[in-house]
């Protein structure tokens, strides 16, 4: 008996007090949620580059140990948003132990993707290659992805998203440092 009186005080105390109401915003102080950005609406853009291109990092490449990385690069400049489509090719680097390479893709039509493979690309690497890519494209809006997988993605895989980098990468900091 003696606990039901206890909790029934409890439960009397807790709702006869007036509920305290603090003033202000329940959201975090702050940026909103993040959302998909690029370096145009982060309020600056690569003031050293040359006008309509794009440079895009591919950290990660290989075609080694049993492994191939499938490479794409859309030309997103056909849109539904009035922007003046922009044809044009990328130059492929690679950067790796196995040497420097510089391969042009044929030309990529608005609204289109070239899609390769490292191991296709660089064939003429011996014992194949490893170490970061950038693609420097003569349009506007490019973008990419990368995929990493065991040769027929049978036991290991995994995809990203290439950076989009400046020539004078230290415009990607947005303050010019």
């Amino acid at each position: 008996m003696r606990s039901r009186t206890l909790v029934t005080a409890i439960l009397v105390g807790l709702l006869s007090e007036p509920a305290i109401v603090l003033g202000g915003d329940l959201e975090p102080p702050g940026p909103p949620a993040p959302t998909m950005r690029t370096l145009e609406s982060l309020g600056f853009d690569c003031p050293n580059d040359p006008p309509g291109t794009t440079n895009l990092l591919f950290p990660f490449v290989t075609s080694q140990a049993g492994f191939d990385t499938g490479l794409s690069i859309a030309n997103t400049s056909a849109d539904p948003f009035g922007t003046a489509a922009q044809p044009g090719t990328c130059t492929l680097h690679f950067f790796g132990a196995a040497g420097v390479f510089h391969i042009p893709t044929p030309n990529i039509v608005p609204g289109t993707n070239y899609s390769t493979l490292v191991s296709t690309t660089l064939s003429n690497v011996p014992g194949g290659f490893q170490g970061y890519m950038i693609a420097v494209c003569n349009f506007q809006y490019a973008h990419g992805f990368a995929f990493v997988s065991d040769i027929g993605a049978r036991n290991l895989a995994m995809g990203y998203l290439p950076t989009t980098i400046c020539r004078d990468r230290k415009w990607n900091l947005g303050n010019g440092q």
